[in-house]
């Protein structure tokens, strides 16, 4: 019971509003007609885990193409949600509209479940994927409909769906049905699609998946998936074990220690936010695609390194050129002072700034950069879509220093071992005889594993910056240690 008149008057005035939203929902579902619901709808409405327009036209096939609503009933509500009744014609049954803050549908649980989402049932583990770390790679294995072969694939979240190499394709029988245009970070291209494959894993298959067929591909890989995961499954990733957990959609229990981090999924792939300084003292509040697939720790792109102005007075270490899917660009180098990821800093470590050149916008993703695996690994993470989530816990690699940048050599650390992660062409770094990969025991005498320190970094890279350095190398099938000198 309400007491004092404001009181009253407020809760009338609420359940009215209520009784207005249920009344033109009924009207929308009864005439099929998503367009009369609309301005009821939040910012941040969803169906399943799709926002934005993906989740109206969702809205639109359920109006559409399922039974005629006689009624729909207003039962009660509370600050978040409106209780209601359908009434169809063989069947009725109770349910819920959940609002946002400012009293529009965020979601409508049964739409949801007729997508096959149910957010009111707890989460369970529905399988265990385990995977090999391999050159900064989550390398997993599968195979393809009813191929033997096993296949090695990236699992890349920055890839919306699945990538095979033609010359795969073609050897286990999988052949494109259309062509359509697809993006990867950086760049978009024309590839072929494959429809109705299935994705078997140990105890798990993923059925009608469409795959693009790249005439390209790296390395020894076979292809890499993505959102195949992510779209049905509360994803983790945990690098302590080598393995991805995944999860049925509902509600879910977080582990301690870790940061609770919102995920935007207005792009198709998931992002994340942050604040990155850099070494000329500038702040970027900035989105980030989080992106297994990237093999560098953070790029900002040249639309947004233009539009903020974050080359002026950025201390370059080297240049380099980034090549994606058919777009060249040049791009700088150099320290970021820090990443604020939740609760969660890393700091002291290589970024990159993407040059930008008029019309860049036409293929540059959204978002004003790309968070990648060398950074990831140093969390293990949960990708959660449904609830806009990501949920990011240091692991073992969390206080292993970052690559480091000296005598035209980037190196870097994985799993505990030194190791020459690029080379500069045409400087004496390369016709030293070092090689990208090659195993680091020291530099100039400091055992590779005094380097782990991230003070010792910085001091050695200092007091070797003008001088010669000694390396000793572990190289395959030799029995003692390999040295070279690099000016």
């Amino acid at each position: 019971m309400c007491t004092g008149l404001l009181a009253c008057f407020t809760v009338f005035a609420f359940a009215q509003k209520s009784t207005q939203l249920v009344n033109t929902m009924e009207k929308a579902i009864q005439e099929r007609n998503p367009a009369t619901i609309k301005p009821y709808l939040s910012e941040d409405f969803r169906v399943g885990i799709y926002g934005s327009s993906q989740a109206y036209g969702m809205l639109g096939q359920v109006l559409s193409s399922y039974d005629t609503l006689e009624k729909l009933v207003y039962l009660k509500e509370d600050n978040k949600n409106i209780s209601l009744k359908y009434y169809y014609k063989k069947k009725s049954f109770e349910s819920t509209i959940q609002l946002d803050s400012s009293g529009k549908i965020a979601r409508i649980p049964f739409f949801d479940q007729l997508f096959g989402v149910n957010l009111s049932n707890p989460s369970r583990l529905a399988a265990v994927v385990p995977f090999e770390f391999d050159k900064g790679k989550i390398v997993v294995k599968l195979t393809l409909n009813d191929s033997k072969r096993v296949l090695r694939f990236l699992f890349d979240t920055g890839a919306d769906g699945m990538g095979i190499k033609k010359e795969v394709a073609d050897e286990i029988g999988i052949q494109a049905s259309r062509q359509q245009q697809t993006s990867v970070v950086g760049a978009s291209t024309q590839v072929g699609i494959a429809t109705g494959l299935t994705m078997h894993f140990d105890t798990l298959a993923i059925r009608q998946q469409n795959s693009a067929i790249f005439p390209r591909f790296d390395g020894d890989l076979d292809g890499l998936f993505g959102g195949n995961f992510l779209r049905n499954y509360i994803t983790e990733i945990d690098f302590d074990k080598s393995e991805i957990r995944l999860y049925t959609l509902g509600k879910f229990t977080y582990p301690t220690g870790g940061a609770l981090v919102p995920l935007d999924f207005s792009a198709g792939v998931p992002g994340i936010q942050g604040t990155v300084k850099l070494n000329s003292g500038k702040t970027l509040n900035g989105n980030f695609h989080f992106d297994t697939g990237a093999g560098y720790p953070l790029i900002l792109f040249g639309p947004s390194v233009h539009r903020n102005k974050l080359e002026e007075g950025f201390h370059t270490l080297y240049q380099s050129t980034n090549y994606s899917m058919g777009h060249t660009s040049n791009v700088s180098n150099g320290i970021f002072e820090s990443l604020q990821i939740g609760s969660k800093q890393l700091n002291h470590f290589i970024g990159t700034l993407q040059s930008y050149r008029e019309g860049d916008e036409r293929w540059s993703p959204s978002g004003d950069g790309s968070f990648g695996i060398t950074l990831i690994q140093k969390f293990n993470c949960i990708i959660n879509l449904a609830d806009r989530q990501f949920y990011l816990t240091p692991n073992k690699n969390y206080a292993v220093p970052s690559d480091f940048w000296l005598h035209n050599t980037l190196w870097g650390f994985s799993n505990g071992e030194l190791r020459v992660k690029q080379i500069m062409p045409e400087t004496s770094a390369a016709s030293s005889g070092i090689a990208v990969n090659d195993l680091i025991l020291s530099i100039n005498g400091v055992k590779s594993a005094d380097l782990l320190d991230v003070e010792n970094i910085r001091k050695y890279t200092l007091d070797w910056k003008n001088a010669p350095i000694q390396i000793e190398i572990k190289k395959p099938n030799l029995n003692k240690p390999w040295k070279t000198e690099i000016e």
